[in-house]
């Protein structure tokens, strides 16, 4: 005896998929990259401060002599405000990527229309 196709009830747009979810991306890599990056640019911030601070506590004094001992400072914070920038770029740059790319991955798995 044949059998019969069993019909199939029609499925509703919010129904879950049938097949396991996609293994997404991570976006810990960027948040890390922003944490570092905020860190990097406090502390350039306090590396950039010490050496007046330390001129204050110090009662003043010979301003010349001062700025030799303050210019190895001012270039160990710019090297590190310029890297702690970079990574704070790049780690926001790679957070919306990769948030756009899950969103992506998602909508696609429910079967979701793609809008720009």
């Amino acid at each position: 005896m044949p059998q019969q196709p069993v019909p199939q009830q029609p499925m509703s747009p919010h129904a879950a998929p049938q097949y396991p979810m996609p293994r997404l991306p991570s976006v810990v890599p960027g948040i890390l990259l922003i944490v570092a990056g905020a860190l990097g640019v406090l502390l350039a911030i306090g590396i950039i401060m010490i050496p007046g601070v330390l001129f204050l506590f110090g009662g003043g004094g010979n301003v010349d002599a001062f700025s030799d001992f303050a210019s190895g400072f001012v270039i160990t914070a710019v090297i590190v405000g310029v890297v702690s920038l970079a990574a704070l770029v790049t780690g926001i740059v790679l957070a919306v990527r990769t948030a756009k790319k899950r969103r992506r991955i998602r909508h696609a798995a429910m079967g979701w229309p793609m809008y720009r």
